[in-house]
């Protein structure tokens, strides 16, 4: 790993040099705005003008390829073991399922693939390799995993732990990039080398990140239209649209009929830190502005996410509260 700025995505033996973290949100998301296949992506910070790769879908299916070291015994359940740890993060409501098996190897077909190779761009000290197929948007439209086949793996809590580097990779299969956490202990999964078995579990920085695409990318399952109280079949669900002017945030939203609202604001980790609307709003526009305050005091500035919940329909929209 090399540079400034363009990390690859992988992770490696040997210790990388991180810059010490000066925010609180030290995780760090895939910035690339080049169409195809690529292994490579600069990182950038959750409010980054330029976005970062991201899902449009919450369901998201891998198959294990299990030629050479992929069809090991306990490989298939260490795979699913680390899907698992990325779906069980909420309010993101992701969903990283296991297929099966397939003969698919790391290249662009539409199938989202682990495997174990040698070469693949993942050589010398590389332990595994990511590459993410890109559309428009940044839009993850693929990703596949190369293990590199050269080392000797196991699932047996020995050197080298199937199930921690695959969080790891997957991590990035979800458009997440090192972290610059350097800490020696507690180390998040997407900490940029392999520091065993203690990476199988996510911390409150990989959790973060995850909550961050969520937050800025909802997936399309994430605010399901609700129908109740609306005759029109095809009536498009509600909106809420977030609006940054002179350090104050503001959320604007329409009713069709007066309605119950409940308009909440949700730190990256999914803690509430503000109702502002709990209650009957009449129909027609809606403004609501937020300063970062709350119950508590005054939050910090950064990103939250904001949820509307009403009869006609849920939302989400992407907070970024300045100065």
């Amino acid at each position: 790993m090399n540079g400034s700025s363009g990390y690859r995505l992988a992770v490696a033996v040997a210790c990388a040099t991180l810059l010490t973290a000066g925010e609180a949100s030290a995780f760090r998301m895939i910035q690339n705005t080049s169409t195809g296949r690529s292994s490579f992506g600069t990182r950038v910070t959750c409010d980054a003008a330029g976005g970062f790769a991201h899902w449009t879908r919450a369901a998201v299916e891998f198959r294990l390829n299990p030629a050479n070291q992929g069809g090991e015994p306990g490989v298939a359940a260490a795979l699913q073991n680390s899907l698992a740890a990325w779906t069980n993060v909420t309010p993101a409501t992701y969903q990283l399922t296991y297929g099966g098996t397939t003969n698919a190897g790391f290249q662009t077909d539409g199938i989202n693939t682990v495997l174990w190779a040698s070469g693949n761009g993942c050589t010398g000290g590389c332990l595994a390799i990511t590459a993410l197929v890109l559309g428009p948007g940044q839009e993850i439209q693929e990703a596949d995993v190369s293990f590199n086949n050269d080392f000797d793996w196991n699932t047996n809590g020995t050197d080298y732990d199937v199930q921690a580097i695959a969080a790891h990779e997957l991590g990035h299969c979800m458009g997440i990039h090192h972290t610059e956490i350097t800490q020696k202990r507690n180390r998040p999964t997407m900490y940029a080398s392999y520091f065993g078995l203690d990476g199988r579990t996510l911390e409150q920085d990989d959790r973060d990140a995850l909550n961050c695409a969520y937050g800025r990318y909802p997936p399309a399952s994430a605010a399901p239209a609700i129908t109740a109280g609306d005759d029109t079949p095809d009536a498009p669900p509600v909106e809420l649209v977030p609006r940054l002017h002179s350090g104050l945030a503001s959320l604007r939203f329409a009713l069709r009929q007066p309605a119950e609202v409940r308009l909440e604001v949700f730190d990256v980790a999914g803690r509430r830190v503000a109702t502002l609307l709990d209650g009957m709003r009449g129909a027609g526009e809606h403004e609501v502005a937020w300063d970062g305050e709350t119950d508590t005091g005054r939050v910090h500035r950064g990103v939250y996410f904001a949820r509307l919940e009403t009869p006609e329909g849920r939302a989400i929209a992407m907070v970024l509260l300045g100065q």
